[in-house]
């Protein structure tokens, strides 16, 4: 995982993260980069010229472009920028994109850090810099999503803003780099854990303050690298707590990696149990409901777990 003054990553893990799962060659050691199985991507436009599909990535602060593509689009450097890791921090080239367009809305004079094409898996990642503006809609099994502006800025229009409901969905708070931290988690009876929602990463993984409050328990194989964008890398461990809750949803005894990510103290979270959602996690829901301009997360109707 890599935060960029933000954060995306490329996990690796022995268990199985979002398109192709890598099959291990090595027994704790397995590259986990994005799960091109379950990440959804999106057409943009960038200084006007369409034909580019980017990756939507929730886990990012800031948008991210492959070194080729901004060498082919002959975009103009800038200043480089710390990039925070799973164990440490780097300074990463970036570069100028006058205009991006995305959902009906433009960008201007985003400032874009860089990373080779075979390490992303993609031409570029949309990160919480232009997603933030949006509120998505996700079947993440199918690879679908829906989005519309969302935010003060926005007129309150639709069914969806002026139909009575009962069941509110839960609110969050946005973390530094604009991700929504819910608390609305529950493990094997323990409460307070802050968790985000990361559609870039295949993988859940929570810190070792949550495998302790829960009595989760570890599986008993070999440890698990977890690799950075930018190379690093740490071991994790591979486990499961017995039951899983999120919005209300009980989804029984689940399999998780613990590890104390440098993700985590970017965020303010390892204070206390904390929780990544991956891919893993969310394709057990029908329907996820990211918005950022209201600050909620909604998890809708459950499925049952892939073979």
């Amino acid at each position: 995982m890599t935060l960029a003054r933000d954060r995306r990553w490329v996990l690796a893990s022995a268990a199985g993260l979002a398109s192709v799962p890598m099959l291990p060659q090595d027994p704790g050691d397995a590259r986990l980069l994005t799960n091109l199985l379950t990440r959804m991507s999106a057409p943009v436009a960038l200084n006007g010229r369409r034909g580019h599909a980017f990756v939507l990535d929730t886990g990012a602060g800031r948008t991210a472009l492959s070194i080729e593509l901004a060498r082919d689009l002959g975009l103009a450097e800038g200043p480089p920028l710390l990039v925070h890791g799973i164990t440490s921090a780097q300074m990463t080239p970036t570069v100028r994109v006058e205009r991006l367009a995305f959902g009906g809305r433009r960008f201007r004079d985003l400032l874009c850090p860089v990373f080779p094409r075979e390490a992303l898996a993609t031409e570029g990642l949309l990160g919480l810099d232009v997603l933030s503006g949006f509120r998505l809609t996700l079947q993440v099994r199918s690879r679908r999503v829906s989005l519309r502006a969302s935010g003060s800025d926005v007129a309150p229009s639709g069914p969806a803003f002026t139909t009575a409901t009962r069941m509110r969905p839960p609110r969050a708070r946005l973390g530094p780099f604009g991700q929504l931290i819910t608390t609305a988690v529950r493990a094997d009876g323990a409460v307070g854990i802050s968790a985000f929602v990361d559609t870039g990463a295949q993988y859940s993984i929570g810190n070792l303050a949550l495998l302790g409050a829960t009595g989760g328990r570890a599986d008993g194989l070999p440890p698990v690298r977890v690799y950075g964008v930018t190379g690093q890398s740490r071991l994790a461990v591979a486990g499961r707590v017995g039951r899983l809750e999120m919005g209300g949803r009980d989804l029984g005894d689940t399999p998780l990696l613990f590890a104390d990510l440098h993700a985590f103290d970017v965020l303010g979270l390892n204070r206390g149990p904390a929780l990544l959602v991956g891919a893993d996690l969310l394709q057990r829901f029908r329907t996820v409901v990211l918005d950022f301009g209201s600050g909620s997360l909604a998890l809708r109707g459950i499925l049952p777990p892939l073979e």
